[in-house]
């Protein structure tokens, strides 16, 4: 059986603690990205 931490030493890319992903949020008004959900959540508070 292989828990998390064998997966980890290999490197595997199915791992769920991967953090290699390129999120982005998009604004729905203006198309503007962000990197997280909290910096598009208070641009929308103050912009829209």
């Amino acid at each position: 059986m292989h828990n998390i931490s064998d997966r980890l030493d290999r490197g595997d890319k199915n791992s769920e603690t991967n953090t290699d992903v390129d999120a982005s949020f998009s604004c729905v008004d203006c198309g503007q990205q962000f990197k997280s959900r909290q910096e598009l959540k208070e641009h929308e508070s103050i912009q829209h």
